[in-house]
């Protein structure tokens, strides 16, 4: 006879005639690739070519103002000159560009915050040096001179070219900041819009999904085999005279029933509705069964609360009576739920004939544990799983490991 330690889950459809997987993550997914968003660069090396064309754009513009004033200064200098006089300088900013916008990514997101501030000031310390250097070369070598500490001092550093040169130099670090970060915010804004996207097609995905599984719950376990087979074992209490025990196990179907139908449109529910539901329906396939049928159910009160995705546990213990039952033997069901390491795992072992480890290996699309692990991975994502595993003392034990 059965005994209920404190209370039972419910499922989706059934299936155990499927082959399920030992410790299976529901969807191997591919790694993110986190590195595209910290980078300006990313894996697309083309996006060279848009930032050097936009830094070269700068530097077109500039070296055309200082065409026009030198020609306002009646200085016979060519746009070619002018424009070498500043490329050289530029071209250093869009070797630098990439590593300044990882920093400032990595800085604003936080983690580490005070280790990509340094690297964030080294960087900027690099390009400031490093276009200044550019520009000290290539003017030394349009010229034919040879570089000396003297005339970079009175060029670089010295009124009144050196402060108007690192005024210009330091306004330029400071634009590449505000566009870098203005970049940054456009892609996390993207990336948010994308993840709210994928959240609303997944609760899309598991609304149509559900739909169309509450049709095969609804087969599976008040499917009119069920039905039959429950109304004959009624006749037959009948007929032996057991009057009360059939006006109870009528009673019980009939709750099942009213249960599926009033439930038929919810996406999830707490344990313990699954375990009011599952309680009608274990009862009934005690009586179908009788003495060749026996389960122990232990659930903790505080999992009762939780939200689960509707009807999730009832295909397991389906499972487990299709293929489990080897008459006229006493098929035991163990069903138990526990908190393990910030998880809530559901069990349900039974001692039947039990499967191979080979099927236990696959679970094919379009059966009751496969419908299962996807409605599973819909609701929790990739942190939840489903384990199917032969039992050394023969039967079979299939569980469920999601968040708590």
């Amino acid at each position: 006879m059965s005994r209920v330690d404190s209370s039972i889950a419910g499922g989706v459809d059934a299936g155990h005639g499927v082959a399920p997987v030992i410790d299976r993550p529901l969807e191997a997914r591919a790694p993110e690739k986190g590195t595209d968003v910290e980078r300006l660069i990313g894996d697309y090396p083309s996006r060279w070519l848009a930032l050097a064309g936009i830094w070269l754009a700068v530097a077109f513009s500039i070296g055309f103002g200082l065409f026009v004033n030198f020609q306002a200064q009646g200085r016979e200098v060519s746009f070619g000159s002018s424009l070498m006089a500043v490329i050289p300088h530029y071209f250093f900013w869009v070797l630098v560009s990439p590593p300044i916008y990882r920093a400032l990514h990595r800085t604003i997101s936080g983690a580490n915050r005070f280790l990509w501030i340094a690297n964030l000031i080294a960087w900027s310390v690099i390009a400031l040096a490093g276009s200044t250097t550019m520009s000290f070369l290539s003017y030394f070598l349009r010229r034919g001179l040879m570089p000396d500490l003297e005339r970079f001092v009175s060029i670089y550093v010295l009124p009144p070219a050196g402060p108007a040169f690192w005024a210009m130099n330091f306004s330029i670090l400071l634009l590449a900041l505000t566009a870098f970060a203005g970049v940054r915010w456009r892609r996390l804004r993207d990336q948010a819009l994308w993840n709210s996207a994928r959240t609303e097609l997944r609760g899309a995905k598991l609304e149509a999904q559900l739909a169309l599984t509450r049709l095969q719950v609804l087969q599976a376990q008040i499917h009119p085999h069920f039905v039959l087979n429950s109304l004959n074992a009624i006749a037959g209490l009948v007929q032996i005279g057991e009057r009360d025990r059939a006006f109870d196990a009528i009673s019980r179907l009939g709750e099942l029933l009213q249960l599926a139908l009033r439930n038929g449109t919810d996406t999830s529910m707490t344990f313990g509705d699954e375990i009011d539901f599952l309680q009608r329906y274990l009862k009934l396939c005690e009586l179908r069964f009788d003495a060749q049928f026996n389960y122990c159910v232990s659930v903790p009160d505080a999992l009762r609360t939780r939200r689960m995705p509707a009807l999730i546990v009832q295909p397991l213990i389906e499972n487990a009576l299709r293929h489990g039952m080897q008459p006229p033997r006493t098929l035991t069901v163990n069903l138990r739920a526990y908190e393990c390491a910030g998880s809530i795992v559901i069990e349900v072992e039974d001692d039947g004939r039990g499967i191979s480890p080979e099927s236990a290996e696959v679970l094919r699309a379009g059966h009751g544990l496969a419908n299962v692990a996807e409605r599973l991975r819909l609701f929790f994502g990739d942190a939840a799983c489903l384990r199917l595993e032969p039992l050394e003392s023969g039967g079979t034990r299939a569980s469920i490991t999601c968040a708590a």
